[in-house]
């Protein structure tokens, strides 16, 4: 297999807290047809996990939520429990009360992947969040779909990219269809990391036709997502991706299928939300150019695995399906299972999940969930047990679900921390408190502090690349910043001297 590097480099520290437990609650859907179940193995089933391990299978789970794709799951941050699941078209809460049938706008048909209307197959599916300034509501991030015929492939993009906000302790709706992205991105595939301040969140959504991604920050004061262009990154047609983060939040993983069958690997800052240091790893010549629709993916806790399922488990171009490793360290793909279904990473990043079947002696095909306790190990030092959960209604989604890493809390050592912005080195001096306005701004930015100062001043843009710096040498209060050439996007201003070193964001429209 090939491989390109583009290298820049960055270091980071992580911290891990226990506090959180939203998504600890994974739904698998079947069959919904107005009863309260079909019949086995069509049923849905709902996975708790805890900080080690899956614990729980309800098996099967009444809930009126077909999902054969994927569903989106958002849990009680204590007790783990169910609150809300949602496919992308229909949302319910945990105790299967349907709280919209339809999330996307009117005008947005239902894409009749089946002629059942609760389901839609996204090939990732939505994304919960829990709001960064009020623990009594959560946000649903969500695509609405449509197809597309470009370069004789089929494929699907989002064509709005919107969110719905939540009320946790009523388990309702509050509102839906509010518009981030009013342009062309990938289908379903979008992914979150919390921010350094262990508060916030980055998003990240893949355009659809350019190196381009749109990133986001979700703060107390809402988010807003603006185009990010990745150097070196192809700018080929990108459809059928899945994205991921590793637990830790230093890598960040991209697929794309169709007709590139690539895997995007990058470091990612938690701090000013950059990817960089980018390798491109070819697998086309170990998956099938006809089997790419379907292909679904996940990582390993620490980012240097990356698990794949080929949907078929037949030949094609001399190549059989499966579910298989590749280590991105060596290139190297090992098949672990012909039968193997979608791979799940566990909620706490530990162990992973996948379905699996066999025949009994009777011919009836009996399903299983496999778990591997051990996926950042290489291959041949795998712990595997290929049918340790006996479950009728076993693990048979065709794409992973999105869930983010909630356990990951803030980076204590990083000086990125937008919570107290003044990160100090010596705790026998008082800071130097700093005001940015405006905020945005288009062609002046102001500094103001609270006495007078000397130090250094540095303005990078989103991918990290320096755009001003300033060395203050006599004490001054005010600072006026020309900003009117600079792109737009969001920026990061660092302001240091021997005591103190202050954060700020700002956008320059």
């Amino acid at each position: 297999m090939k491989r390109i590097f583009f290298i820049f480099l960055y270091f980071s520290i992580i911290n891990i807290t226990n506090a959180q437990r939203e998504s600890d609650a994974m739904y698998f859907g079947g069959c919904f047809s107005g009863g309260c179940w079909c019949n086995t193995p069509n049923q849905g089933n709902i996975y708790q996990f805890n900080q080690d391990s899956l614990v729980q299978i309800i098996d099967p789970a009444c809930l009126p939520l077909t999902t054969f794709y994927s569903a989106a799951t958002f849990a009680d941050r204590y007790t783990g429990e169910l609150l809300f699941a949602c496919n992308g078209w229909r949302l319910i809460n945990g105790d299967g009360e349907i709280l919209s049938h339809k999330l996307w706008f009117d005008d947005m048909p239902h894409p009749q992947d089946s002629p059942d209307t609760t389901v839609v197959n996204v090939q990732a599916g939505p994304l919960f969040l829990p709001h960064p300034g009020d623990s009594t509501k959560a946000y649903l991030f969500y695509g609405q779909l449509w197809p597309f015929q470009m370069q004789n492939q089929s494929g699907r993009f989002d064509k709005y990219f919107t969110y719905a906000l939540l009320d946790i302790p009523n388990r309702t709706l509050i509102s839906k269809n509010n518009v981030l992205i009013s342009d062309t991105s990938i289908n379903g595939d979008m992914q979150a990391c919390r921010h350094a301040n262990g508060r916030d969140w980055w998003i990240i959504k893949p355009d659809i036709w350019t190196n381009k991604f749109f990133v986001g920050l979700l703060t107390p004061q809402g988010i807003e997502m603006n185009p990010i262009t990745i150097p070196g990154a192809p700018t080929d047609l990108r459809v059928n991706t899945s994205s991921k983060f590793n637990i830790q939040g230093t890598k960040y993983i991209h697929y794309s299928g169709g007709i590139s069958r690539t895997i995007h690997e990058y470091n990612f800052d938690r701090c000013s939300g950059t990817l960089s240091n980018l390798v491109i790893h070819d697998i086309s010549d170990s998956i099938s150019v006809l089997d790419n629709t379907l292909a679904t993916m996940t990582i390993s806790p620490d980012g240097s695995k990356f698990y794949i399922k080929r949907n078929s488990t037949f030949e094609i171009d001399g190549i059989r399906g499966g579910f298989s490793q590749i280590d991105l360290s060596t290139d190297s793909i090992k098949l672990i299972s012909f039968r193997g279904q979608c791979p799940q990473m566990m909620p706490n990043g530990k162990k992973l999940l996948f379905g699996n079947n066999f025949r009994d002696s009777n011919n009836v095909i009996q399903r299983r969930v496999g778990e591997i306790s051990n996926p950042n190990a290489p291959f041949n030092e795998l712990i595997i047990d290929y049918f340790k959960y006996d479950t009728p209604n076993a693990l048979l989604t065709i794409a992973p679900n999105n869930f983010a890493y909630m356990q990951l809390g803030a980076d204590t050592l990083s000086i990125c921390d937008s919570l107290s912005v003044i990160t100090k080195k010596s705790a026998n001096k008082e800071p130097s408190g700093l005001v940015v306005f405006p905020n945005p701004a288009n062609h002046q930015l102001n500094l103001t502090f609270e006495k007078s100062i000397t130090g250094y001043i540095k303005i990078t843009d989103a991918l990290g690349k320096v755009v001003y710096s300033y060395t203050i040498n006599n004490p001054i209060i005010e600072l006026p910043i020309d900003i009117a050439n600079f792109s737009s996007g969001i920026y990061y201003l660092n302001y240091r001297n021997k005591e103190v070193s202050i954060h700020k964001k700002f956008i320059k429209q």
